[in-house]
């Protein structure tokens, strides 16, 4: 980007186009896995397996759902909901966990968009063996260039 102006800068990230869009919702990985200990972060996939840290339902202390979350004076704590990723929405930036619904005025569960920024992935879909097979790749030829 070329301006320091803020507001051109936001501009330029809802105007950028689709697949660069994509390549920016990452989040960061969390694993026990050894070969990806050296990987920070990832790009959120469907059926990634994602914890929410931040926001309302990073903090469901609370057994009623409709009074779950930090403003409504509940704990502090890594405690949240850890469920796949049903979709991603590219263009708004948001993505779409199994488990983290509200509901409506007439009574229908509705899925929260939560931005990735705001999950730790916590196991990679296994569906896609070349997907893991470039992301050891690329976190090697980053450790080797060190």
């Amino acid at each position: 980007m070329v301006s320091k102006k803020a507001g051109k800068q936001r501009q330029a990230q809802s105007d950028a186009p689709i697949h660069i869009k994509r390549k920016r919702m990452r989040a960061r990985l969390i694993t026990d896995d050894t070969e990806l200990q050296s990987v920070r972060s990832v790009t959120v996939r469907v059926g990634d397996t994602v914890e929410v840290v931040r926001g309302d339902f990073g903090f469901p202390n609370s057994v009623k759902a409709d009074s779950r979350g930090k403003r409504l004076g509940q704990g502090r704590g890594r405690a949240g909901v850890t469920g796949s990723v049903a979709s991603v929405d590219t263009k708004r930036g948001y993505i779409f966990v199994d488990g983290v619904t509200s509901t409506t005025a007439d009574g229908k569960e509705e899925a929260v968009p939560i931005h990735p920024s705001n999950v730790i992935v916590t196991r990679l879909n296994d569906a896609d063996p070349l997907r893991r097979k470039r992301i050891i790749e690329r976190s090697e030829g980053v450790m080797k260039d060190e």
